[in-house]
C-alpha cells in the first residue's frame, strides 16, 4: 500500500470534517453557546492544521490501487470518527473517550445509536454536530472528497467502489467527478426539499433542519429524547415516511429521474422488490400489533399510524422512533427484524444486505428447489430482468453469509456484557444493518450507554464493518493486504 497517496487523500477528507466542525462552531457561537463554540472550535482548527500538515508532507503520491482505495476508506474512516469525537468529549456530553467516540462513529456511519441523554438537555450547536456528521456520512464524505477535488481522477473510481454500498455501482458520468457530483446534488437537493415540507408542516427552525439532515441520510439521530413522537404530527410522520424511502432508493436512479428518465426507477426490479416488501412486512406486523394495541384500548388508525411508520424506519435502517415495538408480540419484532436485515437498495444511503442482493438469494433458493425437481431445467438468476452468471450469485451468497457470522459473532462478542441474549443480539444486528435501536436492553427507549468501553469498541467495529460493507474493514486484518 502507498501510505503517501492514501493519506493525501484523508488529509482532504479531515479537512472536511474540521470545515463542517467549524461550520457548527460559528452556529454554538451565534446561539450564545460559549462553552460549545470552544468544544467545537478547537478541535475544527486543530484537524484542519493537521489536515493541513498531512496534505503538505504527502504530496507527489502516485494514482491511487484498489488496495489504497480501500486502506483510504477504512483508514479515513476511523480517523475521521476520532476527530469527530472530540466535540462530544471535550464538552462533557460523552463520559469517556470511547464513548465520544461511539457517538462519532454512530453518527458519520449513520447508525444512530446513541449513548447520550437526555438530548433537551445538551446544546444546540452539539445537536446540530451529530446531525451534520450523519448528513456528512449518509452519501460518504469522500465521495464528497471525489465531487470537490481535482485529484478525484487520481483513482476515484478505486474509493467510489469502496464506499459506495451495495452490488451496483454504475457511473452517471464519464469522469468519477461528475458521478460524485450527481449524486451528491440529489442527496442536497432532496435533504434541502425535507427541510421546507416540515418547516410547512409546523417544525421548528432548527429541528427542522437537524431532521433533514438525519433522515435522506437515513441516520435517525434526533433532537429529542423522544424522538420523532415528540412532535405529534401526523403529517411530519408521513413526511419522513416518503423521504425514508427516497432515501432507501438507488440514487442514481433519482438523479435519472430529476433528468427526465423516469422509466429506470419504476421498472427497476431491485426498487419494486423494496417496496413490496415494506408493503406486506407493514402489513404484517400492522396484523399482528393490533391484537395487543387494541386490547389495552389502541384504535387501528392508531396502529397503522405506529406500525407503518416503525416499518419504513427499520426497512431503511434509518432508526428514527414515534413507538416502542419492544412491547409488540415477537412475531411483530421479528417481522421488523428481517426488515432490518434486508435494508434498502444498492447505492442508498440506507444499511443492511441490500434488497438487490436478497432478491437475488431468493430467486437462487427458489432456483435449486426447482432443479431438485428437475434437473435438465434451465433457470437463470434475474436482476431487474438481466440473468447473472454463477460466480456473482455465489459471491452474493457469500457475502449473505459472512454477513449473519458477522451477526453472530458480535452477538457472542456482546453477551459477554450485555443482561441478556436478545439484547446482544438486538445490539449486533442494529449496528451492523447500521439501524441503531435494537431490541430489548437497547430498544428505541433505551442508550447503548449501559455498554462498557470495551463493549462499545466492538460495536464500533460492527458499525463500521457494515457501512463499508465487510470487506472493506475485513481487508485490513488480512496480511496479503500489507505485502507489496
Amino acid at each position: 500500500m502507498n501510505f503517501r497517496s492514501v493519506f493525501h487523500v484523508i488529509a482532504w477528507l479531515l479537512l472536511v470534517v474540521g470545515a463542517l466542525m467549524g461550520v457548527c462552531a460559528g452556529y454554538a457561537r451565534v446561539a450564545g453557546e460559549a462553552s460549545c463554540a470552544r468544544a467545537l472550535g478547537w478541535p475544527a482548527l486543530g484537524t484542519a492544521l493537521a489536515s493541513a500538515l498531512l496534505w503538505a508532507a504527502t504530496r507527489g503520491g502516485r494514482e491511487l490501487s484498489r488496495r489504497d482505495g480501500l486502506g483510504v476508506v477504512t483508514l479515513g474512516w476511523l480517523l475521521a470518527g476520532g476527530a469527530a469525537a472530540l466535540p462530544f468529549w471535550l464538552s462533557g456530553a460523552a463520559a469517556t473517550p470511547m464513548s465520544a467516540f461511539f457517538e462519532a462513529m454512530s453518527g458519520i456511519t449513520t447508525t444512530g445509536a446513541t449513548v447520550l441523554g437526555p438530548l433537551e438537555a445538551l446544546p444546540r450547536g452539539l445537536l446540530l454536530w451529530r446531525a451534520a456528521l450523519q448528513f456528512l456520512g449518509g452519501m460518504g464524505v469522500l465521495v464528497l472528497v471525489l465531487a470537490l477535488l481535482p485529484m478525484a481522477g487520481a483513482g476515484g473510481m478505486q474509493l467510489y467502489r469502496a464506499e459506495m454500498p451495495g452490488p451496483s455501482k454504475d457511473r452517471l458520468e464519464p469522469r468519477m467527478a461528475g458521478t460524485a457530483k450527481g449524486l451528491w446534488g440529489v442527496y442536497v437537493l432532496l435533504t434541502a426539499l425535507l427541510l421546507l415540507v416540515l418547516r410547512l408542516l409546523g417544525m421548528g427552525g432548527f429541528d427542522a433542519l437537524c431532521h433533514a439532515l438525519t433522515t435522506v441520510a437515513t441516520g435517525g439521530f434526533s433532537t429529542r429524547t423522544a424522538g420523532i413522537a415528540a412532535f405529534d404530527s401526523v403529517g411530519i410522520e408521513a413526511a419522513l415516511v416518503v423521504f425514508m424511502l427516497l432515501g432507501g432508493i438507488n440514487f442514481s436512479l433519482h438523479y435519472r429521474a430529476l433528468r427526465g428518465e423516469f422509466a429506470p426507477l419504476w421498472r427497476h426490479g431491485e426498487v419494486r422488490f423494496f417496496l413490496g416488501a415494506f408493503v406486506a412486512a407493514g402489513a404484517a406486523a400492522v396484523l399482528l400489533a393490533h391484537p395487543s394495541r387494541a386490547a389495552a384500548g389502541g384504535t387501528l388508525a392508531g396502529s397503522l399510524r405506529e406500525v407503518v411508520f416503525t416499518a419504513a424506519s427499520f426497512a431503511t435502517t434509518t432508526g428514527h422512533i414515534t413507538a416502542d415495538p419492544t412491547r409488540w408480540p415477537p412475531a411483530a419484532q421479528l417481522v421488523l427484524a428481517l426488515l432490518m436485515l434486508m435494508g434498502g437498495c444498492a447505492a442508498s444511503t440506507s444499511g443492511g444486505l441490500k434488497a438487490g442482493r436478497v432478491q437475488v438469494l431468493l430467486q437462487a433458493c427458489w432456483r435449486e428447489a426447482r432443479l431438485f425437481v428437475q434437473p435438465r431445467a434451465v433457470i437463470p438468476v434475474r436482476l431487474s430482468g438481466r440473468p447473472l452468471d454463477a460466480p456473482l450469485v455465489l459471491s452474493i451468497a457469500a457475502f449473505a453469509a459472512l454477513f449473519v457470522l458477522l451477526v453472530l459473532a458480535g452477538a457472542f462478542a456482546l453477551s459477554a456484557w450485555a443482561p441478556d441474549l436478545r439484547t446482544a443480539a438486538g445490539a449486533s444486528l442494529a449496528c451492523v444493518t447500521n439501524t441503531g435501536p435494537g431490541f430489548a436492553g437497547v430498544g428505541p427507549a433505551e442508550t447503548y450507554a449501559r455498554f462498557p468501553d470495551a463493549a462499545k469498541g466492538v460495536l464500533c467495529l460492527l458499525m463500521l464493518a457494515g457501512r463499508l460493507e465487510l470487506y472493506t474493514v475485513l481487508a485490513l486484518f488480512m496480511p496479503a493486504f500489507w505485502r507489496a
